[in-house]
């Protein structure tokens, strides 16, 4: 009788465990066609590749990057809850806005993405954003890299410095001409 008590106690541990791992604050999403995967940079390209995010509000043409960024030649498109998001420019974007932006060498030809995915109700210093970016391997990469240069939570790394440490300027500077910038999301060109 005490050895059935012992592996009750057990099992019911282990039920607890499991469900404490699948708490939905767990950043890291499979992805649907208005969210991008969060789980990894393979995920995010095979999800790229898929081109969901081209049905998403996209900027008609790219055009030459904004003054802080160094994306270079880009095309910026938002999901649903970016598109739409009416809050004034200090307001948190909800959780799953996403943006893809799609880089291209001077010769116009798509080389490259950068995508975010705001993973938490509160943006946190840019922590509870997913970054990802993607350059060619063979170009003269910003940020003196080449190939995935970030791939993860905005917590440490490229991801902090690079990602958060740019687009903590969101909306800062009305010389972006970008709209209904804020929450570590450059919007579209005017």
């Amino acid at each position: 009788m005490q050895f059935y008590r012992y592996l009750l106690l057990i099992s019911m541990s282990a039920g607890a465990l499991t469900a404490c791992g699948s708490d939905s604050t767990d950043p890291a999403t499979p992805g649907t066609a208005q969210l991008p995967p969060t789980t990894n940079g393979t995920d995010v390209e095979t999800w790229l590749k898929a081109g969901s995010y081209k049905s998403w509000s996209c900027e008609t043409v790219s055009h030459p990057q904004i003054k802080v960024s160094p994306h270079g030649e880009n095309r910026i498109c938002s999901n649903e809850l970016i598109a739409n998001f009416t809050g004034e420019v200090d307001e948190e974007r909800p959780k799953g806005s996403a943006a893809v932006k799609e880089l291209y060498n001077d010769d116009k030809e798509l080389v490259g993405y950068a995508v975010s995915v705001k993973v938490a109700d509160t943006s946190d210093g840019g922590a509870n954003w997913y970054w990802y970016e993607r350059l060619p391997l063979d170009s003269a990469a910003p940020h003196d890299a080449k190939g995935v240069v970030a791939d993860g939570l905005g917590t440490a790394g490229p991801e902090k410095t690079i990602c958060v440490g740019c687009h903590a300027g969101a909306g800062s500077d009305d010389a972006h001409f970008v709209t209904k910038s804020s929450d570590y999301v450059y919007g579209v060109v005017n």
